[in-house]
């Protein structure tokens, strides 16, 4: 009796006093799974510090870009003052012309035909109407094309320097040139100037496929003219043959000294 009372005078005097500790809990499971991540942690440091190590020593070892360094190649440009009849259009291939005004300023003028025989026939007037197509089928591939190549010209400059501004980068000696975000950046850019490049290439090639459709259009409109006679001679070369002998004649029986 004495026992039980003396237990129950100590709960109640635990419940009476304010609690100002708590109990530590500690679970091994937990404190061993985090101890395994710990140790993946360390051992993942170490071997960015060595793979880092590794490439210190390797840019320590590769010494100086400066050898690598390549001059820019300079873009070729007519001489004007040495041609002075053409010296508009070259002028226009070396910096641009975009209305055509240096390509007429040096080329023959075209006619128009203005007053044409009234009594052309409706194929005979097809035939001329091609045969101008191909001639400003001609000017205008021409005149776009050297506007486009003395466009690039200018396009030179600033691409070149892009490129050395990219090769001072890479060729840097500091630290802070050749970062991880550094390194990536200049990728980027390389990149980028390369398919600036791609596409000023890919706009002359454009121009030079251009260039030669033109001239194969006139190569064919030419050769068609030529079969076209030849066949003509040969389905109506009797007739004609006939008629100037008849109309010969003719006029040699009918003829008076006057």
């Amino acid at each position: 009796m004495l026992r039980r009372t003396v237990v129950a005078g100590l709960l109640i005097t635990v419940a009476a006093v304010p609690a100002h500790a708590q109990w530590a809990v500690f679970d091994p499971s937990n404190f061993a799974q985090a101890v395994l991540i710990v140790q993946r942690t360390q051992r993942q440091y170490e071997e960015l510090m060595a793979q880092y190590r590794t490439i210190l020593r390797m840019a320590e070892g590769l010494g100086s870009l400066e050898p690598y360094r390549i001059p820019g190649i300079g873009v070729t440009r007519h001489d004007v003052s040495r041609w002075p009849y053409g010296a508009a259009w070259l002028a226009g291939l070396n910096s641009g012309d975009a209305t055509g005004a240096a390509y007429w300023a040096t080329t023959l003028p075209l006619e128009r035909p203005s007053a044409l025989p009234a009594n052309l026939t409706a194929t005979a007037r097809r035939m001329l109407e091609r045969q101008y197509a191909t001639i400003e089928v001609t000017d205008s591939v021409a005149m776009m094309g050297g506007h486009q190549v003395g466009a690039l010209r200018g396009y030179h400059g600033q691409l070149q320097r892009a490129v050395e501004d990219l090769e001072a980068d890479v060729m840097n000696g500091l630290e802070r040139y050749h970062e991880m975000t550094a390194i990536l950046d200049k990728v980027a850019a390389a990149e980028l100037l390369g398919r600036r490049q791609d596409t000023a290439a890919n706009q002359l090639l454009s121009h030079a496929l251009e260039q030669m459709l033109g001239s194969s259009k006139r190569l064919r409109d030419t050769e068609v003219a030529t079969m076209n006679m030849q066949l003509t001679t040969w389905r109506d070369g009797r007739a004609a043959n006939d008629a100037l002998v008849r109309g010969t004649g003719d006029a040699l029986r009918t003829w008076r000294q006057p």
